[in-house]
């Protein structure tokens, strides 16, 4: 074993001992039971999020987008979920709740808060659209949430590093870290994210999605939402990093039989650099919903 590196029985202690990672917030707790039920009640969305405050503003606003198409209706939160749907509306609740877990500075691998948040951000309003490119547009938002949670294994990881002092040498592209955090730790972000995600009650999609989003040529289910989300990091990181395509060689060929090429992925960099407002709308707007000019609005 290379000096320095943990022992795989390392990883579990270290995923479940991670400081405020070890649980989440309960209204995040909540929505994920929800998330997990394809056929729940609009009452018990509406009794989950009216009893936080600042979560329910949050959706009210980002509901109120022109991107919608019902700007200046929605008052309440059962009226966003009469018009955006259940499931709409669960993940702009889910992706508010994950702020203050996830927007947090990555010292031991140089990344600040806001680099990371907006690749997360980036990442899933990409895997979002992708799932409907796909032909599976009911699926859109269950591909967001994936894309959005794909790499929290970093912050656990991060906090070892950090409480340890070490830093890993920064990857090209900067986000494609494994071999660098397998030379150091002995496994990867996608382990930790993987365990990380068990600990919280992730559905097993989200779980797989987190695992093999760097390889979904290796999951045995769900393919579909894991290329999803590896496409949604890919363009994250040809948006924040000015990167071509040809980045990512051995990802091109799998996308290929998949209809989705070097041109195709510039697509979706323009529409998350561009139209961020829209392209959130359309990851994660219920079918036969209008999609019209907006003034900005963000998770943050």
């Amino acid at each position: 074993m290379v000096e320095g590196v943990l022992p795989q029985y390392v990883l579990r202690d270290l995923v479940s001992t991670t400081g405020d990672l070890a649980a989440l917030p309960t209204t995040v707790v909540r929505l994920l039971d929800l998330l997990k039920d394809q056929t729940c009640a609009a009452d018990k969305v509406a009794h989950v999020l009216d009893q936080d405050g600042a979560m329910t503003a949050n959706v009210l606003k980002l509901s109120n987008s022109a991107f919608y198409g019902v700007r200046g209706t929605v008052g309440t939160t059962r009226q966003a979920l009469v018009l955006l749907g259940n499931r709409a509306v669960l993940t702009l609740a889910f992706a508010t709740g994950m702020v203050p877990v996830m927007r947090r500075n990555l010292t031991g691998y140089g990344i600040d808060r806001d680099r990371y948040w907006q690749h997360a951000l980036s990442s899933a309003m990409t895997a979002g659209v992708v799932m409907s490119d796909l032909g599976a547009p009911e699926r859109s938002c269950e591909a967001f949430t994936a894309g959005l949670v794909h790499d929290i294994g970093m912050l656990a990881l991060d906090s070892h590093l950090a409480t340890n002092g070490m830093k890993l040498v920064p990857a090209f592209p900067l986000f494609n870290v494994n071999e660098r955090e397998r030379e150091t730790l002995g496994f990867d972000h996608t382990d930790a994210g993987a365990l990380l995600a068990e600990n919280w009650g992730f559905p097993a999609p989200l779980a797989a999605a987190i695992r093999y989003h760097h390889r979904p040529w290796a999951v045995p289910h769900d393919k579909d939402l894991v290329l999803a989300v590896m496409v949604g990091d890919m363009v994250a990181q040809m948006a924040d990093d000015h990167l071509q395509p040809e980045a990512w060689p051995e990802e091109l060929d799998y996308l290929a039989p998949w209809g989705i090429d070097a041109d195709h992925l510039r697509q979706l960099v323009d529409s998350v650099t561009l139209a961020p407002e829209e392209t959130l709308a359309r990851a994660t707007r219920p079918a036969g919903l209008p999609c019209q000019p907006s003034t900005p609005v963000s998770i943050s």
